[in-house]
């Protein structure tokens, strides 16, 4: 039975589900030990599109009955979505989704407490606003704003000393934890005001996970040893899929997928083992037809709009500064004085359009030479030049 999924579902079934059973014996291992009152901070690496979140989805499904759970997307907050974050913002998000958690498994006694706490408190309000249906004091002053965040902050461990017999601990799963770097210059305030409120808790369990690579600077503020866990973290990095792996998976999901070896390597070659594109690639192309090398790359070239129409999404949203960089990359990496070079420009001026496009992870640097992260917005531009002799700049 072929069953497939679409590399933009974000939640799998088990039988979707393939391979990482290493990857989640091990992170189920490390986050059983929060019964034990020896709770594990964990980061969760990987390129996007590897599988993070189907991953730790499906954890949580395997750990909620036994804990309480929380799945918390950085990159949905309306503040990141407006372009607006701020450590309020990220805050009241953190209340909604624990106090979410807290009505799923039927604790209603924690909303008493969190009641008395806005009761009893002297707070300076700038204004209440509705988060999950509670009202949350928008506080007026920097010392009401850490009241309010480490009573928020401690919630997860009240819940449990509030429910030991029910359950066996929290764990928070805090995904896409990169929008982190739209606070700027209070990013390291806030990450050691974090460290400084749970390091206490001995039955709450974090995972951060994101689409970032081990080179990444944020991973040195966060995980080194100068960052704000000092280096207490546990690294895990998700890595694409194996040819090995690509290869068993099509045969046992897809059988009527018929690749020669030719095509098979071009297959790989194309997808670079990267989930989110094995698993669009594959259901685009034809089935039941022979294909070889020449006939999945021109299954690659027909179907690219559809594999790369995240990055397209992302593409039409930079400047047309941004586009121009990009597109100096194409042919060969380079260095920010080759680049102001081709575009007759002052390296100065690079300097916040090239971190634009590293914090979209459009664009990495190692050893202070760029080169475009993504092969397949690469291989999109690359392919409309081509065709039209320009490049997309600009679309109707």
């Amino acid at each position: 039975m072929e069953d497939l999924p679409w590399g933009t579902d974000a939640e799998l079934t088990d039988a979707q589900f393939y391979n990482r059973e290493q990857d989640i014996q091990i992170i189920r291992t490390l986050l059983e030990s929060t019964s034990k009152g020896s709770p594990p901070t964990i980061m969760i690496i990987g390129i996007r599109g590897v599988g993070k979140t189907v991953l730790l989805k499906k954890i949580k499904r395997e750990l909620e009955k036994d804990y309480l759970t929380s799945y918390i997307d950085l990159s949905a907050t309306s503040g990141y979505q407006r372009g607006k974050l701020t450590e309020m913002g990220i805050i009241e998000h953190f209340y909604s989704t624990w106090l979410e958690s807290c009505e799923k498994k039927g604790f209603s006694t924690i909303l008493k407490k969190v009641s008395k706490f806005f009761k009893t408190k002297n707070f300076g309000l700038k204004d209440i606003v509705d988060a999950g249906g509670l009202p949350l004091p928008i506080p007026q002053s920097e010392d009401d704003y850490k009241k309010l965040s480490k009573f928020v902050l401690d919630l997860p461990q009240l819940i449990f000393d509030d429910h030991k017999d029910k359950i066996k601990g929290s764990i928070i799963i805090i995904d896409e934890f990169q929008a982190l770097n739209d606070l700027g210059e209070n990013l390291d305030s806030f990450l050691w005001f974090f460290r400084s409120v749970i390091q206490n808790q001995k039955n709450v369990a974090y995972i951060f996970s994101g689409s970032i690579t081990s080179r990444d600077e944020m991973i040195e503020k966060i995980a080194g040893h100068s960052g704000a866990f000092g280096g207490r973290m546990l690294n895990i990095e998700l890595k694409p899929f194996t040819k090995e792996t690509v290869q068993s998976y099509l045969l046992e999901k897809l059988p009527s997928l018929n690749l020669d070896e030719s095509g098979f390597e071009r297959f790989y070659k194309c997808t670079q083992g990267i989930p989110f594109y094995v698993n669009t690639f594959a259901k685009l192309l034809q089935k039941d037809i022979h294909l070889n090398e020449k006939k999945v790359k021109e299954e690659f070239y027909r179907t690219l709009p559809f594999l790369a129409v995240h990055l397209i999404n992302q593409w039409s949203r930079l400047t047309f500064h941004e586009q121009n960089i990009v597109t100096t990359l194409i042919d060969q990496p380079c260095k920010r004085k080759e680049i102001a070079e081709k575009l007759n420009i002052t390296p100065g001026s690079l300097s916040k359009p090239l971190n634009k496009l590293q914090k979209l992870r459009l664009i990495e640097s190692k050893n202070s030479i760029y080169h475009i992260s993504e092969p397949i917005l690469k291989a999109w531009l690359k392919n409309e030049y081509q065709e039209k002799g320009v490049f997309p700049f600009r679309s109707m």
